[in-house]
């Protein structure tokens, strides 16, 4: 006897991990438009390397803002794939003068990385969906 996966059912995991990833791949770009827009361009010394959970880095960076109060901001941007900066480098970095603890180092297009592949994964994981539900479906008229 052959177990079957409800169609619906596999496709609303699908489609829910989908909307998981795009929503957070979302907030990922705006948050970096936000600063790259609204932030002030300055440039910081690298004074930690915050090591999270799973081997994500952030890295730590001290910098005067334009009214010289000296703060120490972590950048928005995790990364596990490398580890780019040493403590000590200098990085040209953005802040937001709301809430300066909040940094964008500038990586070039490494910066987007993170929300951009959550942004595809969300679109593969739709596509995926859909396949999975057609053919479901399909065998099911067939049987």
């Amino acid at each position: 006897m052959k177990q079957s996966v409800n169609p619906k059912l596999l496709l609303t995991a699908i489609l829910f991990l989908a909307v998981v990833a795009s929503v957070v791949g979302v907030f990922g770009l705006s948050e970096r438009q936000h600063l790259l827009k609204q932030g002030v361009e300055t440039t910081g010394v690298v004074v930690g390397i915050d090591v999270g959970i799973k081997g994500m880095r952030s890295v730590e960076a001290r910098f005067a803002t334009l009214d010289d109060q000296v703060v120490v901001g972590r950048d928005v941007h995790k990364t596990q794939w490398f580890n780019a900066n040493k403590i000590g480098d200098r990085v040209a970095l953005h802040y937001d003068p709301k809430e300066p603890e909040k940094i964008l180092i500038s990586r070039g297009l490494w910066m987007w990385a993170n929300p951009v592949f959550l942004l595809a994964g969300g679109a593969m994981l739709c596509g995926l969906g859909v396949f999975i539900y057609k053919q479901s479906t399909a065998e099911s008229g067939r049987g």
